[in-house]
C-alpha cells in the first residue's frame, strides 16, 4: 500500500484522536440546530434535519489539518483523491461500488416481506436516480474524510479489520444525534449502529482491492443512502436489524466459508499404519 504524505501520516498516527475530536466539535452547532430549530429541514432535501449540514465537517477538517501539516500541495492531493478512478486495477470494482447495496437491499427487502407480509409494495421510479446523484455529491464531502485523510493512517496503526470496525463505529456515534431528532427509536438507532459497521467494512474491503480508490466508497455511501430511500414511504421501512445481521452473516460467510469449504473438501490422511 502506498504511504501517505509524510506529514500527514505522522500528524495523524501520533493523534487519532485529534481529528475526529474536530470534526465531533465542529458539528455540535449543526446538532444544536436539528434540536433546537427543526423546522430548518425544509432547507435540506428529502426532509432532512438541518443537522445534515454537518456532512460538510468531515472534509472541512481533513483540509485544514492537512493545509497545516502539507499546504496546498497536500490540500490539491487531497481534493484530487475525489475522483481517483485511474488507481483502480480493474473496474468492476467500481460496479460494486454501486451495486452490492441495492442487491442488499432487495434482499433485505424480501426477508421483511417474508416475515411481515402487510409490508408496503416498493414502489421505484427514475427519482432514484436523482437521489444518488445528491446523495453522490454529500457523500464527497464525507468520504473525503473518513476515506480519504483517516483510513490509511487507522489501516497502518490498527490493521485492516480493526481500523474498518472502529472507523464505522464512530460514523455511526457521529449520526445518533441526527438520529433522534428525526425520531427513530432506541432499538433502531442500535442496530443501526450494526449495519453501519457493516457498510464500513465492506467499503474498506472495496477501497483495499481498489487501488485505494476514494471514489469508490463515495459511490458505496451514496448507494447507501439511496438503497435506504428506495424502502417504501421513502425509507421509512427501511429495518436496520434485518439489514445488519444479514450483512454480518453474507460477510462472514464470504470470509470464513472458503476455508470452511477447503477443510471439509481436504480431510485430514489417516496413516494406515
Amino acid at each position: 500500500m502506498t504511504s501517505l504524505p509524510l506529514q500527514v501520516h505522522r500528524a495523524f498516527l501520533q493523534s487519532p484522536s485529534r481529528y475526529f475530536g474536530w470534526v465531533f466539535a465542529a458539528s455540535l452547532p449543526f446538532y444544536a440546530l436539528g434540536i433546537l430549530a427543526p423546522q430548518l429541514k425544509r432547507l435540506i432535501p428529502f426532509g432532512l434535519p438541518i443537522s445534515t449540514l454537518m456532512i460538510l465537517c468531515p472534509a472541512g477538517v481533513a483540509i485544514s489539518l492537512t493545509y497545516r501539516h502539507e499546504g496546498q500541495a497536500g490540500v490539491r492531493r487531497l481534493l484530487g483523491r475525489v475522483f481517483d478512478d485511474r488507481v483502480i486495477p480493474n473496474k468492476t470494482w467500481l460496479l460494486l461500488s454501486v451495486g452490492i447495496m441495492p442487491a442488499a437491499m432487495l434482499l433485505s427487502y424480501a426477508v421483511q416481506r417474508l416475515l411481515d407480509p402487510s409490508l408496503p409494495q416498493a414502489v421505484w421510479s427514475l427519482t432514484l436516480v436523482f437521489s444518488f446523484a445528491v446523495y453522490f455529491f454529500g457523500a464527497i464531502s464525507e468520504e473525503l474524510g473518513w476515506t480519504g485523510y483517516a483510513l490509511d493512517p487507522l489501516q497502518h496503526r490498527y490493521g485492516c479489520l480493526m481500523a474498518s470496525v472502529g472507523l464505522g463505529m464512530l460514523w455511526w456515534l457521529w449520526h445518533v444525534i441526527p438520529y433522534h431528532v428525526t425520531g427513530r427509536s432506541t432499538d433502531w438507532i442500535l442496530w443501526q449502529g450494526l449495519a453501519t459497521v457493516m457498510f464500513r467494512i465492506i467499503m474498506v474491503w472495496i477501497y483495499n482491492h481498489a487501488g485505494r480508490s476514494v471514489l469508490t466508497s463515495i459511490l458505496f455511501h451514496a448507494a447507501i443512502n439511496t438503497s435506504i430511500d428506495a424502502f417504501p414511504v421513502s425509507g421509512s421501512h427501511y429495518d436496520p436489524k434485518v439489514m445488519g445481521l444479514m450483512l454480518l452473516g453474507l460477510t462472514l460467510l464470504v470470509a470464513v466459508g472458503p476455508k470452511f469449504l477447503t477443510m471439509v473438501a481436504s480431510p485430514k490422511r489417516v496413516d494406515p499404519r
